[in-house]
């Protein structure tokens, strides 16, 4: 058999019977302990070269880690890892499995995902990195706002993908927004632009960027071309260019 047809066998070999699926050939699971016990999965990607920056990326509700698989290949190329968790209130949307919600046998309410958040951003400070950007999507891009302002020397920059007053205490987002000082990226789909406005109510420094889309949907599937196929590549270039501009690591 000729050289080429075996090595073309070969690689349909590994794709049709023995390779993981993609999200596996591109990133490692790992497994993070929040502060109350909780066993929270993730997947780590890896970038090559990356520039000892990370992005921690946080899923809308019914969802999970899977919602970010299309995105990052894009933060991949600006040199930044990505680590992706299962929050311990998520499902199966986006055609994948909460793994923390399964072994917790339930899924938690919005709030409760917090200590999910703390523990990534834990793990990725004992790792040394120079940058850490939270990105969170719906009730996690509120989370994310809490984050930053509980942990104001832990992050580098947030984006807030939708956010709104989604927990019990109305004035709870208003408030934290007020004090994050981290470049602040902060969006959602024209329908919800009030949302914002509302969250942004008394946050008014000079680290907020505020991108209004032409074309959007909820939470970061606003960067996913399945999900928002009119406004995707707008959203996504918006966005990256935010983390283009933050400034360089310096640790």
């Amino acid at each position: 058999m000729h050289v080429m047809t075996l090595v073309r066998l070969a690689r349909w070999t590994c794709l049709v019977l023995l390779c993981p699926p993609a999200l596996a050939l591109a990133g490692e699971p790992l497994t993070l302990h929040a502060a109350d016990g909780v066993t929270v999965y993730g997947t780590l990607s890896r970038a090559q070269p990356h520039d000892r920056s990370i992005a921690l990326l946080f899923h809308q509700a019914h969802a999970n880690r899977h919602e970010y698989d299309s995105v990052v290949p894009a933060l991949q190329k600006l040199g930044l890892d990505t680590l992706a968790i299962d929050q311990r209130s998520g499902g199966g949307l986006f055609g994948g499995h909460n793994e923390t919600v399964a072994k917790l046998g339930a899924s938690a309410d919005y709030l409760a995902a917090l200590p999910d958040l703390e523990a990534a951003l834990a793990w990725a400070r004992a790792q040394h990195y120079a940058r850490i950007v939270a990105v969170g999507s719906s009730y996690s891009s509120s989370l994310v706002i809490v984050l930053a302002a509980k942990h104001p020397q832990g992050l580098s920059a947030i984006a807030s993908f939708s956010p709104g007053e989604y927990f019990d205490d109305k004035n709870q987002i208003k408030q934290a927004a007020a004090r994050v000082v981290v470049p602040f990226y902060i969006t959602t789909d024209p329908d919800e632009a009030a949302n914002v406005a509302e969250v942004l109510r008394d946050a008014h420094g000079a680290n907020i960027v505020r991108y209004q889309p032409r074309v959007g949907v909820h939470g970061a599937s606003t960067l996913v071309a399945a999900r928002d196929p009119g406004g995707w590549q707008a959203n996504l270039a918006s966005f990256t260019a935010f983390l283009r501009g933050l400034p360089a690591p310096t640790r």
